[in-house]
């Protein structure tokens, strides 16, 4: 779980770094978004790679060809390789008859002598990485001919695609002043975000333990879905900003304030931004029932209650959205 609180640690950072004033901070975040998801592959890889070395062993001791600690040690220099399969079997006491049994286990465990955990250090393209990763999410072969990739392989695919136009900042002198906007930016944080959670299962989890990231998080992905045209979505946002602003020393600058609020009272912020969604909610329900309650609603009226109705939907689904990073906070 340490590895795991690392990236989110990183995570916090990168955050920091799109809510502070300073230039560049937009193109530096995209960046940094970069790096953390390469990382976070490779440490899903290694990870993989210890699950089917334990789980590897375990079928060989079932199978009686593993049943000694010097067996076991031998098992581990040929995961580490050391040995070839051949050596292992004569350690194993079982001879060149043996090979053919082992080839038999070893085949369900691809990953137990991977560069991820033989040779941490490896510098591997960021393609490989991404192709290594890319069979976890893979359909089964028994999915029905039209069944949607998982969404994990698009957001592998967008990362490579992110990857590529990053590397323009550095190695191509014609795109050197390449610019990122702050939509693209916030689209690269929340694809993080989600790639992350399909990596590793608990990142929801821990996140709801840390007050400040969760908030960054769900701040985050409403900037995101705004800067799609649900411009409605801000009045929320800025009555919490509002609120909160009384009493809280910050600086004079618009972006000093969000940042100050976001990150030094982010467990009230967050709560407060869930009532603002919840009471503006509740307001245009009350419009839908006064409508619903007209003997003969004008055609003025049915198209209000249509709208109302359609942003009751897009306010919900961010209300769910932070309900689910606030658990039963």
């Amino acid at each position: 779980m340490s590895r795991l609180n690392d990236i989110i640690e990183l995570i916090q950072t990168t955050n920091e770094v799109y809510f502070i004033t300073a230039p560049g901070r937009v193109r530096t975040a995209y960046i940094l978004v970069d790096d953390i998801i390469e990382l976070s592959l490779k440490i899903f890889l290694q990870e993989k790679v210890y699950e089917q070395r334990v789980n590897c062993q375990t079928v060989l001791e079932n199978a009686n060809l593993v049943t000694s600690r010097s067996h076991k040690d031998s098992l581990r220099r040929y995961f580490e390789e050391r040995l070839n399969i051949d050596e292992l079997s004569n350690e194993l006491g079982r001879g060149t008859g043996g090979v053919p049994i082992l080839q038999s286990h070893l085949v369900s465990f691809p990953l137990i002598r991977h560069w991820s955990a033989n040779d941490p250090n490896a510098r591997h393209t960021f393609d490989r990485v991404i192709d290594d990763v890319k069979p976890f999410f893979a359909l089964p072969t028994t999915a029905p001919v039209g069944t949607p990739p998982n969404p994990a392989t698009n957001l592998l695919d967008e990362a490579l695609i992110r990857h590529k136009t990053r590397n323009k900042f550095y190695h191509d002198q014609n795109l050197s002043g390449l610019d990122i906007n702050d939509e693209k930016c916030l689209s690269a944080l929340c694809a993080m975000f989600d790639l992350v959670n399909r990596l590793f299962p608990a990142f929801s989890d821990e996140v709801k333990r840390k007050h400040t990231v969760r908030c960054q998080i769900g701040v985050l992905r409403l900037k995101q879905t705004a800067s799609l045209g649900h411009r409605e979505l801000s009045q929320p946002y800025e009555a919490a900003l509002q609120l909160l602003k009384k009493g809280h020393k910050y600086d004079f600058e618009r972006r000093s304030v969000e940042h100050s609020l976001v990150h030094t009272v982010s467990d009230r912020f967050f709560g407060s931004l869930r009532e603002q969604f919840k009471n503006t909610i509740a307001k245009l329900q009350v419009r839908i029932n006064k409508i619903d309650t007209m003997a003969r609603p004008k055609q003025e009226h049915i198209d209000e209650k249509n709208d109302k109705e359609n942003l009751i939907q897009i306010l919900q689904r961010q209300l769910d959205q932070i309900n689910a990073l606030l658990g039963n906070s």
